[in-house]
């Protein structure tokens, strides 16, 4: 595929600059930047398995947002324990 793309002025130095910071010319970073991003998984589908399995727990909303708060709460204990004194 072959693409024409206009850009401001501001946004072409930008990728000038991020081309030249990755030692390739322009053309090549944007035809990375690109086959990157169509690669890409979409979010959805990403996050699917975990959709399902909240949707086979029968837990309600409410307590999953409990669960993760208690989660996050623990996690920060365990973090503050390992502290070096």
């Amino acid at each position: 595929m072959t693409l024409t793309i206009e850009l401001p002025a501001q946004d072409e130095t930008r990728l000038a600059e991020k081309a030249r910071a990755a030692g390739i010319d322009v053309p090549t970073y944007v035809e990375r930047v690109l086959r990157a991003e169509a690669s890409r998984r979409p979010i959805e589908e990403t996050l699917k398995p975990i959709h399902d399995a909240f949707d086979a727990s029968g837990m309600t909303e409410e307590e999953l947002g409990d669960l993760l708060v208690k989660a996050k709460k623990e996690m920060r204990r365990d973090r503050h324990n390992r502290k070096p004194q």
